[in-house]
């Protein structure tokens, strides 16, 4: 049994896959406990949710004291003494007492630490993180190691985002591992993760619903080149998915570069529960009237206009010509696009994707299919969805270390390239079983970004300096195939 929870705006969808599908949605107000249990707790369990990560979209972190280790010669905000080379050799000690007067009576509300070459060597993260933890609590502190990346301006971005939402998430993960301890969170790529690993970097966790809606949509229209198009209550997301895939994008926050990686997509803030007012407006104020709100919404329009959603008697407030022009704004706005984007197909998506899709196809003039459950293809994606791991390595085979986004580790001495690349798949395949992954998901490991070059001194070989990324790409359970 794979049972996948997608937190929306304005509905939470339950889908559960034991060879059928079966599909539940639950108004957020009912709260996450309430579908917690409509979930059951059998087989797994994966949620999707961007609640904790509204801030990240607008950069309102709260404040943020950013501690960095740049090392001499560099100016950046906060720097501290202290350095490590590009190979993990300590340059220059951390001054204890510095990080000490910095924090002393800090009134911040989250802590990042970050040093440029933390992810060869992480020891002084960890130095002026445990000074940290004299003045705050775990959830409030993020350092930059375990992002594996080597990008210091976007290390540092990432970090600060993750020590602003930590404390969220892990709240969020306590009230889940309560009733299901071993549930999943989706990440941004459309992959699954642990929950201490999203803990330690919580920014994994961003737009989460755009990636498995791409999931879910292609595993039940099993349409390889399409253009999903998933209408919510307050948005409607368009997601393009090419040979089975969607596409990533770097995410920028306030113009600055970050590490994550997220699935492209193109958000309309108009959806279901878009309120018509003297036009149709681009913010949801609560339900449709239909299904018991105040204001007339998108839904209301549809069935003054001929659907039957709801209690289509609360709908006759709005008459059929304002129902009409909402309606036909919509089209054009979203089918202008979609048009512009020039996709094979579309592929709809969400409560509304039975009786808007067709004429936003033909709005776009452009073929469309509208799969079964896909009222709740973005549930589906969560349930069906596998264990994915980006993994930056670094081995030096002078010092004897392998470092695995942050974290060292023994390198056996005079190991080859291709050894190296076996015994590194295997830590990454014993990461995934701890997780849970099935041996089928760690059988096909994806190596990209290799680089090996000798140190030489004195006309002779010192060491093997070797860099790549190694990990289990997101994609679609064996599982549930």
């Amino acid at each position: 049994m794979f049972t996948g929870i997608d937190i929306g705006g304005t509905n939470t969808d339950i889908a559960l896959v034991d060879g059928e599908i079966r599909t539940i949605k639950v108004p957020n107000s009912k709260g996450l406990e309430f579908a917690l249990n409509a979930a059951g707790k059998d087989g797994r369990l994966a949620i999707s949710t961007s609640q904790p990560l509204n801030a990240m979209v607008t950069g309102n972190i709260g404040r943020i004291r950013t501690i960095t280790i740049p090392g001499p010669g560099l100016v950046y905000g906060g720097a501290v003494k202290g350095a490590v080379g590009p190979r993990g050799n300590i340059l220059e000690p951390v001054d204890t007492e510095e990080v000490e007067r910095l924090l002393k009576g800090c009134r911040a509300e989250g802590i990042a630490i970050a040093g440029k070459f933390s992810v060869r060597n992480p020891i002084q993260e960890e130095i002026v993180r445990d000074i940290a933890r004299m003045f705050f609590d775990d959830e409030q502190i993020a350092t930059s190691a375990p992002l594996g990346g080597l990008n210091f301006p976007a290390r540092i971005t990432t970090t600060r985002i993750n020590a602003g939402i930590k404390a969220k998430v892990a709240a969020l993960s306590k009230k889940i591992r309560i009733s299901h301890p071993d549930s999943l969170f989706v990440t941004s790529d459309g992959g699954l993760c642990g929950h201490d690993r999203a803990i330690e970097n919580p920014s994994l966790l961003y737009h989460s619903s755009p990636a498995t809606v791409a999931i879910g949509a292609g595993y039940l229209s099993q349409k390889k080149n399409c253009l999903v198009v998933d209408i919510g209550g307050t948005t409607t997301d368009l997601v393009p998915i090419k040979e089975g895939k969607p596409m990533l994008e770097t995410l920028f926050v306030q113009g600055k570069r970050t590490l994550v990686q997220a699935v492209s997509a193109e958000t309309v803030p108009l959806g279901g529960d878009s309120c018509i007012r003297d036009d149709l407006m681009q913010f949801r104020s609560g339900n449709a009237r239909a299904f018991g709100g105040t204001e007339p919404t998108l839904t209301d329009a549809l069935n003054v206009l001929g659907a039957d959603i709801g209690d289509t008697s609360r709908s006759c407030c709005l008459d059929q010509i304002k129902a009409k022009d909402a309606y036909t704004k919509y089209l054009e706005t979203l089918g202008a696009i979609i048009h512009k984007m020039d996709p094979v197909m579309i592929v709809g998506a969400g409560f509304l994707a039975p009786y808007m899709i067709p004429d936003l196809a033909n709005e776009a003039r452009v073929k469309f299919f509208v799969p079964d459950h896909a009222v709740s293809a973005n549930a589906v994606g969560a349930a069906v969805s596998r264990i994915s791991i980006k993994i930056h390595a670094h081995a030096d085979s002078q010092r004897g270390v392998l470092t695995l986004n942050g974290i060292d580790h023994p390198l056996p001495p005079g190991i080859s390239d291709e050894e190296l690349l076996i015994h590194t798949g295997e830590l990454v395949r014993t990461m995934g079983k701890s997780e849970g992954a099935p041996q089928k998901d760690l059988d096909e490991l994806v190596t990209s970004q290799y680089s090996a070059y000798n140190v030489v001194r004195g006309g002779r070989i010192q060491a093997r300096i070797t860099d790549f990324v190694i990990g289990i790409a997101p994609g679609i359970t064996s599982e549930a195939l």
